[in-house]
């Protein structure tokens, strides 16, 4: 994916594409103090039965992170969440980041969605959808059969002609520009120049519906098509009606209809946005979510000190957006009451060195980078293990090929750089005294120039001279790394980056990054144009379900020996919640660890 899903602080980046799933991630901490309650509720028992079933807790230190923490059926009061800017879009089909992902949970339904009841990791299951779907033997055509009862927040019934609506507005891209288009333009059926509903109408012949039933035709096998149907991008648009008043096509965004337990009250751009109950929606039809709260309102607050003062003062309940600043962070983790409250959940990205073959041919070469790499004082730069672990291969927990313990070119005992075979693999490449190259990381980020900085130092102790060449964040991915002949042109040797994936499976997560079949001569992913037959062939049987996790296994280790991508950190984000939330756990599919929210309460 290109586009930044999670604006994490909890160190720092901003994740705009560390791209860390194809989007970039960072953590950072500020503030501390007691908690006053921000709202009131309740004492109404749900009537959905406890909406913290499975996995409970009690507040600690990163209990939420596999668990529901302040177990609760108490309903009525309001959620106060802050974020450090706007949603991308509010609208569902245009939406790219992953904290909106999250928010768009509140008030859209989509086929299949995800389940947290059991409060250790997101799972997929049916939510518009009777079932999980049918599909063909081989993969390229799904059937979902919609539940009865459906509802807009107008009280329309939902039908999948909506759905099919919703999907077709993703090929308009000349109205609707952003949100994840391509995995369904691409991947569904459409009549040569299809344009979308707005210019060609309810014509897109891949996309056929009966009264109950909705059927995608795929342009090849895709095994991962539910969690196509989990994403925002999937959910029903009232057809031809959309937000009615007026609002359709790009200004959608400011009066989405709601299939969700809330709709919006008010939303001011860039200000404020506020969501209450949707009399429209059942609980009967919905057993993902189980909503307690009665409002949900989100402010922006432009200053990240001022959030996390917010926090800590206890006149909000948690930022919906990122993590905590360093001065903050610092704070809860010396302070036990404060840390109690507080959660680093792995986030499911990794974030490592590009190392480019055609600037850097000679495999041995780009060893000597892997093993003199000094890995223990990258993840201090970007803020300790609070923001993440020394990683060993590219997948990160949570996705295929993942192996615990799995490290083929450790950096030493210590992780700090292993510099007797790092002089071994320079002079097997005939370069016994060294090299000099260039390293490439966007600005600003004080983080990346201090991982700068240590590497400098420790690839000199073997020779390996590196100098900086920085590039603005907005453009470092899309255009400056995202280049594969300005890469070689420039002379750039490294590259920092990360990915974190749309959705947790081996493809989500390496097809972008990894298959030589995806290299594109601008906006590619696969930055070091890796080009290896074991990668492409798992990469392109898994559509067809057909990679078992030794394929991935093996497609993991043979990224390794390619000597192109050097992991070094597992990402963290520390978050805060306050002590009166209420069926807290972290959303680890759709948000790189950001709460739950549509599930979460006050007490």
């Amino acid at each position: 994916m290109k586009r930044h899903r999670m604006v994490s602080a909890a160190i720092g980046v901003v994740a705009a594409a560390m791209v860390i799933g194809g989007c970039s991630s960072s953590t950072t901490s500020s503030a501390a103090g007691g908690s006053t309650p921000s709202s009131s509720s309740s004492s109404t028992p749900s009537s959905s039965g406890s909406s913290g079933s499975g996995n409970t807790t009690t507040a600690a230190y990163n209990a939420a992170a596999d668990n529901i923490v302040n177990a609760s059926t108490k309903t009525g009061g309001t959620l106060q969440l802050l974020a450090g800017s706007d949603c991308d879009s509010w609208d569902p089909q245009r939406t790219y980041y992953g904290w909106c992902w999250n928010m768009q949970r509140l008030f859209t339904r989509s086929l299949i969605g995800y389940s947290v009841l059991n409060g250790t990791k997101f799972t997929l299951a049916p939510d518009l959808a009777t079932d999980m779907g049918t599909h063909n033997a081989d993969y390229t055509q799904w059937t979902y059969t919609l539940k009865s009862g459906l509802k807009f927040s107008d009280g329309t019934p939902i039908t999948p002609k909506d759905v099919k609506y919703g999907v077709e507005r993703l090929w308009a891209t000349d109205v609707i520009n952003g949100g994840p288009y391509s995995y369904f333009t691409t991947g569904i059926k459409a009549p040569k120049n299809y344009a979308g509903p707005y210019k060609n109408g309810d014509n897109n012949v891949g996309i056929t519906t009966t009264d109950t039933t909705i059927t995608f035709n795929l342009t090849g096998p895709n095994a991962d098509f539910n969690y196509l149907m989990a994403m925002s991008a999937s959910a029903p648009v009232p057809y031809k009606v959309e937000g009615g008043a007026g609002f359709t096509g790009a200004t959608y965004t400011k009066h989405p209809l709601s299939s969700g337990p809330f709709m919006i009250k008010s939303y001011v751009p860039n200000k404020s946005i506020i969501f209450v109950r949707n009399p429209d929606w059942s609980q009967a039809t919905d057993t993902i979510r189980h909503p307690l709260a009665n409002e949900v309102d989100l402010t922006v607050d432009t200053d990240p000190v001022d959030i996390d003062k917010k926090l800590a003062a206890g006149t909000a309940d948690a930022r919906a957006d990122s993590g905590v600043q360093a001065e903050f962070q610092a704070q809860i983790l010396s302070n036990p009451t404060l840390k109690a409250q507080a959660d680093d959940p792995v986030a499911a990205a990794t974030r490592y060195m590009a190392v480019i073959p055609s600037v850097i041919p000679n495999l041995h070469c780009r060893l000597a980078i892997f093993y003199a790499f000094d890995k223990a004082g990258f993840v201090r730069a970007y803020g300790g293990t609070v923001a993440g672990d020394v990683a060993g291969g590219m997948a990160p927990p949570g996705i295929s090929g993942y192996k615990a313990g799995f490290n083929p070119f450790p950096s030493g005992a210590d992780n700090t750089g292993d510099d007797v075979k790092a002089k071994a693999e320079l002079a097997a490449c005939g370069q016994p005294n060294g090299f000099s190259t260039k390293m490439a990381y966007g600005t600003p980020s004080g983080h990346a120039a201090a991982a700068f900085a240590v590497e400098q130092a420790a690839l000199a102790k073997v020779g390996i001279q590196i100098t900086a060449d920085t590039h603005d964040s907005a453009s470092y991915y899309s255009t400056f790394i995202g280049s594969p002949q300005n890469l070689k042109n420039q002379g750039i040797g490294i590259a920092i980056a990360g990915w974190g994936a749309d959705f947790p499976t081996g493809v989500g997560f390496f097809q972008s990054i990894t298959n030589g079949n995806a290299i594109v001569p601008t906006g590619n992913s696969n930055y070091a144009s890796l080009n290896d037959p074991t990668v492409n062939k798992v990469l392109d049987e898994a559509p067809a379900g057909k990679a078992t996790e030794a394929d991935w296994e093996s497609l993991n280790n043979a990224i390794a020996q390619s000597g192109t991508y050097l992991p070094v950190l597992y990402e963290k984000t520390l978050y805060y919640r306050n002590p009166q939330m209420t069926n807290v756990t972290s959303d680890n599919a759709l948000a790189f660890g950001i709460y739950d929210f549509v599930n979460a309460g006050v007490s």
